[in-house]
């Protein structure tokens, strides 16, 4: 318990930097694997992830304890993108901004024309058929519906949907073609917000680097967005 609490207040210098570590810990997948004065060292159990948030200067010593067959890293300093990628081979990378809510009261959701739905596993194949991204397939996409998965319905048909990756993080936002433009994107985040406060999760999401829209809307929205940017990297 000691090396928990540890951990929680280095991450909790940069809270929206490293939500997705304290969230790992809040819901207790994470082992501790190195928490002292250079930074952190997490295996998240629920989704495979290495998460390494250190100082430079000491990260070396944190990336001897990462398996070699790492196949999902995450780090929060790009001072050590290189390095970390030399070390571990993986092909694919992906640089993010974190966006946390730090309130503790639910957003409102604006009125519109439908209604909002918790998904089942029964909606995995058109969920994975109507996501923009390859990821996962329907798998990933019955595993998200266990974690709350809410589609938004106009005229009862259905017209996006939002989730929450393996890690916790807000995500999957979807809006349909025939449907943009409406507004129902951010009253999909909204809800997601609210859904994570009710849970007792930190409400967080990671956002391309380059996406201003989505990094707009988190603003918009009143989420904080991390002053710098963290990296995936992927085999």
């Amino acid at each position: 318990m000691e090396q928990m609490e540890r951990a929680r207040a280095w991450l909790e210098r940069d809270s929206v930097l490293h939500a997705n570590l304290l969230e790992v810990l809040r819901r207790g997948s994470a082992d501790v694997l190195i928490a002292e004065e250079g930074g952190v060292l997490l295996h998240d159990t629920g989704c495979g992830a290495w998460m390494l948030a250190a100082e430079p200067e000491a990260v070396e010593a944190f990336l001897d304890r990462v398996p070699a067959g790492c196949d999902l890293f995450v780090g929060h300093d790009m001072a050590y993108f290189d390095l970390a990628r030399a070390r571990f081979g993986l092909p694919e990378q992906e640089i993010c901004w974190s966006a946390a809510y730090l309130g503790k009261d639910p957003l409102p959701v604006p009125a519109f024309n439908g209604e909002l739905r918790l998904l089942d596993r029964s909606w995995a194949p058109w969920l994975s058929a109507h996501y923009s991204h390859d990821f996962g397939g329907p798998a990933y996409m019955e595993r998200a519906a266990d974690r709350g998965i809410i589609g938004v319905f106009v005229e009862g048909q259905p017209a996006g949907f939002v989730g929450f990756h393996d890690e916790g993080s807000i995500g999957m936002l979807e809006v349909l073609p025939a449907y943009r433009r409406r507004g129902l994107g951010e009253i999909l985040q909204r809800a997601a917000i609210n859904l994570a406060l009710e849970r007792g999760q930190i409400p967080f999401g990671q956002v391309i680097d380059g996406n201003e829209a989505s990094l707009a809307l988190q603003r918009k929205l009143g989420m904080s967005v991390s002053h710098t940017t963290l990296f995936w990297l992927m085999g």
